[in-house]
């Protein structure tokens, strides 16, 4: 039997006192959490950021932030996998500590942190994102344009005519990246762009699913996203966060058998069936859970840090104890 004794303390921001933030969930038996059926070590841990991550405040809670930091201790490497863009991860990547590759873009782009250098991009050919945008255009929706212009990103998109409440929220946030030009120049006469994306309500999203499914893509749908609608993503068609924790680990030479993955949506699903240790957040739909091996609590619960300390670190325990110096055997 083992247990895990967390060390480090933080520090309350109101009072300045010191407290344990995860004395309750790192007091555990690993001999009862089922790591008969978990890899026999967890070298790579993978986490979704929104409704995995950050909390429903789109906060990192001390006791996720100090299970991370557990995890890189112990030797594990600590990355995000997640449909944002760099520049919306960054700052969260930072808080974390993580000295990475990111993959972003759900898997259409990897970025080595915080050296801003691009190490992996896997782009939607133009003619087919010129027919995605013709395709939204169509249905009067707006569409939005990742282009690729290196780590400085844009987002380019269609004159005013299609704004809705939700784009205009997501233009609001990066006014200073937002480029209008005419609809039939947004992807025509330029390189690849990394992706296509609407905002919209989810049914008016499967009413275009029939015709997205002709284009020479992948899609994801984000059932509600941070700027209070639903998101269809139109990808490459070889593209997902399952590609890039592939194209990932084979630089980094880990084994995708030893590779823990944490996610609640369905951009998560392939992820999730990809790597060895699949974790679905407690708040997943049921499609995503059946795609992980494990269920963890949900993201106003302590899902994550939960995962790590019953997952990755026990196992890391198991595999090796003086990798972990935290660890009293009784």
């Amino acid at each position: 039997m083992c247990y895990i004794m967390r060390v480090t303390h933080c520090r309350d921001d109101a009072t300045g006192k010191k407290f344990d933030p995860v004395a309750s969930l790192l007091l555990m038996d690993c001999g009862d959490l089922g790591m008969e059926t978990a890899p026999a070590r967890i070298r790579m841990l993978v986490i979704d950021i929104d409704g995995t991550l950050l909390t429903p405040e789109g906060k990192i809670t001390a006791p996720t932030l100090a299970a991370v930091h557990a995890a890189l201790q112990a030797g594990i490497v600590v990355t995000l996998a997640t449909a944002r863009r760099y520049s919306n991860t960054i700052q969260i990547a930072t808080e974390l500590g993580l000295d990475i590759p990111l993959i972003l873009y759900d898997g259409a782009m990897i970025v080595k942190h915080p050296q801003k250098t691009i190490l992996h991009m896997r782009p939607l050919r133009a003619d087919v994102g010129q027919q995605a945008v013709e395709l939204l255009v169509r249905h009067k929706l707006q569409p939005v344009v990742h282009p690729s212009t290196g780590i400085e990103e844009q987002i380019w998109t269609g004159f005013s005519d299609f704004d809705n409440p939700w784009v205009n929220a997501y233009f609001a946030s990066f006014p200073e990246q937002v480029h209008r030009m005419p609809f039939d120049t947004l992807c025509t006469g330029h390189p690849d762009p990394i992706r296509v994306v609407a905002f919209t309500r989810e049914e008016i999203i499967q009413t275009l699913l029939p015709e997205v499914s002709e284009l020479d893509c992948a899609w994801t749908i984000t059932r509600r996203g941070n700027y209070g609608s639903a998101e269809l993503a139109i990808m490459n068609p070889s593209c997902s966060k399952a590609s890039g924790v592939t194209e990932l680990v084979r630089y980094l030479n880990i084994p995708l058998v030893q590779v823990m993955a944490i996610g609640d949506n369905n951009n998560d699903i392939e992820m999730l069936r990809a790597v060895g240790w699949g974790v679905a957040m407690g708040q997943a739909s049921e499609a995503v859970k059946s795609a992980a091996r494990a269920v963890t609590a949900s993201n106003w619960e302590e899902g994550v840090a939960r995962a790590i300390e019953r997952y990755a670190l026990c196992s890391t325990a198991t595999a090796d104890s003086n990798s972990l110096k935290r660890l009293t055997w009784l």
